[in-house]
């Protein structure tokens, strides 16, 4: 409680200081509104600084979703490369989720993917060649 108190103490001074400096004209303001001008000036400054940024961010945004769309795209390019003949080179070409993902779209089966990728690749490799 004693800290808040101190606070907020040192504040009024400050505050008391900063009114008498602007009357006696020791501190400029142009506007009549008690605040500093250098302190107008530099939260315009901020400003202008952080709408610069918001728009950077929000271009950087839209570029990382469309290189998402391009990486879900080119996911899907994948599992239709297999739809062909499925080789066991093409099935160690994907990632263990891949050919988990593709045992259970096209074949409706789950497979564990805590195994080794090599049984995944024989597992995937067996169903698609039962058909």
């Amino acid at each position: 409680m004693n800290t808040i108190l101190i606070i907020i103490g040192l504040l009024a001074i400050a505050a008391g200081v900063g009114y008498f400096l602007i009357k006696k004209g020791k501190i400029k303001d142009s506007d009549g509104d008690f605040i500093p001008d250098v302190v107008e000036d530099k939260v315009d400054e901020v400003k202008g600084k952080v709408q610069k940024k918001v728009k950077a961010v929000k271009t950087r945004v839209k570029n990382v979703k469309e290189e998402i769309e391009d990486v879900v795209e080119e996911i899907e390019d994948v599992f239709q490369a297999i739809k062909g003949k499925v080789t066991k080179s093409k099935l160690n070409s994907l990632t263990k989720d891949q050919l988990v993902k593709a045992a259970k779209t096209d074949h409706g089966v789950e497979l564990d993917g805590s195994v080794k990728k090599s049984t995944l690749v024989n597992k995937v490799y067996s169903l698609y060649n039962k058909k």
